[in-house]
């Protein structure tokens, strides 16, 4: 990423976006390309290099954990782990799909995972 900002771009975006949405994945790329890439890279190493397992127990209110299928950033045994260490009542909503942004790669399926969670 730091040595060759465009190549991680173009690599990352297809794999981030995940399913096969062209659009999205343009779309992605477009932004994290019209982000400077010391910030991109600073975002990066602050979102990788930040824990917080060890407060999960202090968030007390009602939880959706929306988790796609494939993610190629975080597997599934995550959401399993977020519901079981958070310290509210929390639900799991698994999207049949893939990639790191269902709001791009399946925004229908989120949609209706979010109007489902919004009216408990």
């Amino acid at each position: 990423m730091e040595a060759n900002y465009e190549a991680w771009v173009n690599g990352f975006a297809p794999l981030a976006v995940g399913a096969d949405v062209p659009a999205a994945v343009r779309e992605f790329t477009r932004t994290l390309f019209n982000m400077r890439p010391d910030i991109s890279l600073f975002v990066s190493r602050t979102v990788f290099n930040s824990d917080f397992r060890g407060v999960l127990g202090l968030v007390k209110v009602p939880c959706c954990i929306i988790q796609s299928a494939k993610d190629v950033s975080v597997p599934v045994s995550v959401a399993g782990y977020l519901k079981a260490h958070l310290g509210g009542r929390s639900t799991v909503e698994i999207l049949h799909t893939e990639g790191h942004l269902p709001h791009l790669s399946a925004p229908a399926l989120l949609v209706q995972v979010l109007r489902r969670a919004l009216s408990r």
